[in-house]
């Protein structure tokens, strides 16, 4: 790849300090954005109901799309803004992005099975009565499942990220947006972490198995406490230079 020119950075537009060198949508991003807005239908409530009782029924399973569709969502989310920042359309570009595409296709039934579970667990059954009792031998599948595929995921992100560092100089990339690929990685890491974690506790735990799913819950606090002291680390001044 030829670095890119002054002349076409000046071009571009800035947000939030980042250079847009990608805000034209490519047919890697078209791709992916069409399999996002499939996976969205597959979530979806599939029965339309023909009376008051069904409706009220199905109804229960509003929960579970939001949140899964919110989790579906922040991935699409991760990926226009790295593809928006930086505009790759490199052969490893096109790899990240069709492995990215195929895992949300097969993570799409493990994430939406893994909400409605959390949602009957933490609802005590007052949601979710539709869904069918699992053995403990499956609840423990279905966690390990589901860790296993996030954490593809998150190596994915973190490799489209740490191929836009590879290529810095004929990105021209500024000191800020190195910082932002960085902190992009470290959070990603940080979502793997846990989903590891998540992994290896489900066999243990037993019938505290519950336990496994709400360490995702830690993200709320480990994400921004790790970003605030990667930023302390690199100064705050920098920062404030570089955007």
């Amino acid at each position: 790849m030829q670095q890119l020119s002054q002349e076409y950075l000046d071009s571009c537009k800035c947000e939030d300090g980042r250079i847009l060198r990608g805000e034209s949508m490519t047919r890697i991003e078209t791709f992916v954005d069409a399999a996002f807005a499939f996976t969205m239908l597959v979530i979806s409530i599939d029965v339309i109901p023909k009376t008051v009782p069904e409706l009220l029924s199905l109804s229960q399973d509003i929960p579970a799309f939001i949140i899964s569709a919110t989790i579906i969502g922040s991935i699409w989310v991760a990926h226009t803004l790295w593809s928006r920042t930086f505009g790759l359309q490199d052969r490893i570009t096109l790899y990240l992005s069709l492995g990215l595409v195929m895992l949300v296709l097969i993570f799409v039934y493990p994430i939406k099975l893994m909400v409605q579970l959390s949602i009957s667990f933490l609802s005590r059954g007052a949601l979710q009565q539709n869904l069918e009792i699992m053995e403990l031998a499956d609840v423990i599948n279905l966690m390990v499942y589901f860790g296993l595929g996030l954490m593809a995921l998150c190596f994915i992100l973190i490799a489209l990220y740490q191929n836009s560092l590879r290529q810095r100089q004929q990105l021209v990339l500024s000191e800020y947006e190195v910082i932002f690929c960085k902190l992009a990685c470290l959070t990603w890491a940080l979502v793997a972490a846990t989903a590891l974690i998540s992994c290896v506790a489900a066999p243990l735990l037993g019938e505290q198995i519950q336990w496994s799913g709400l360490v995702y819950f830690s993200l709320l606090v480990t994400i921004p406490v790790a970003r605030g002291l990667y930023r302390k680390s690199v100064g705050i001044e920098g920062l404030h230079k570089a955007s």
